[in-house]
């Protein structure tokens, strides 16, 4: 484990990231959560119910939220993930509904199998690594032909702003978790925050030791090294890198500082 990911790490150990509410079937499958996960397929061209039967990767699945959705809709899943706390709560998730999910402790660039997957999902978990390249390629070799490849990223311009409160709170609570912890709700929240997951959340958005910002046309260029033809994205990127880049500006306006490409492997 590099310096990066033992900090980042860190983080996630003392706040698993997202530990959604999720207190029974119908917050599962519908619901908010479901509308997150039809964004998700709907940038694969993929329904839930074409996951019966498929292979499914989640690398970086955290507290196991989406890997259980894929194995409620029949897929076989195979989730991964460095933190050992988030990856408890994945497998009494499992637990909870009966769902099958392989959940195993690794390092993307480390992962070793002989599977090869219908479907690889990669959400928020590239920007927090020291070379995301690197492991979007491990990914990619590990897609079979005519599968997808689904990646989640910070934006470099829709997360401007964002950027600029995060070196804020850096200045003021230095580096330390808990300080810029304390800083975060005393000075953003004003309030002390409610539970877990909103604990999890405000970690993971203002509280995260690294991160870093990727553009429409550089997961283009990552697909077109790796085989892989573009389907869809969110928000809509439009066509080409000109395109893309305008769709870009839009998303600085809108602080969209999030984004999802999915690609078909050739």
């Amino acid at each position: 484990m590099d310096k990066i990911a033992r900090s980042v790490n860190s983080l996630y150990e003392r706040y698993p990231y997202p530990s959604l509410p999720i207190r029974n079937e119908r917050d599962l499958i519908s619901k908010l959560h479901a509308n997150v996960m039809s964004k998700i397929l709907a940038t694969t061209g993929l329904e839930p119910a074409s996951l019966s039967g498929k292979e499914v990767l989640d690398a970086g699945c955290g507290t196991g939220e989406k890997s259980c959705y894929f194995s409620y809709y029949g897929a076989s899943v195979t989730a991964l993930d460095l933190c050992s706390a988030s990856l408890v709560k994945g497998e009494k998730l499992a637990e909870k509904f009966e769902l099958q999910a392989e959940f195993i402790q690794c390092d993307i660039a480390n992962f070793e199998t002989d599977k090869m997957f219908d479907h690889i999902f990669c959400l928020g978990v590239l920007h927090h690594t020291s070379d995301p390249y690197m492991r979007f390629r491990a990914l990619a070799n590990l897609c079979k032909p005519g599968g997808t490849v689904t990646v989640g990223l910070y934006n470099r311009y829709g997360r401007l702003a964002h950027r600029a409160r995060r070196m804020w709170i850096r200045f003021n609570a230095g580096e330390n978790i808990e300080r810029r912890m304390s800083y975060v709700e005393n000075s953003i929240y004003r309030r002390k925050l409610k539970n877990g997951h909103e604990q999890a959340y405000a970690a993971d958005k203002y509280v995260n030791p690294y991160e870093s910002y990727h553009t429409v046309g550089e997961v283009l260029d990552w697909f077109n090294k790796n085989d892989i033809t573009y389907v869809g994205s969110y928000p809509h990127a439009g066509k080409g890198k000109f395109h893309s880049f305008l769709s870009q500006l839009k998303w600085l306006i809108k602080r969209n500082g999030f984004f999802i490409m999915s690609g078909r492997k050739n």
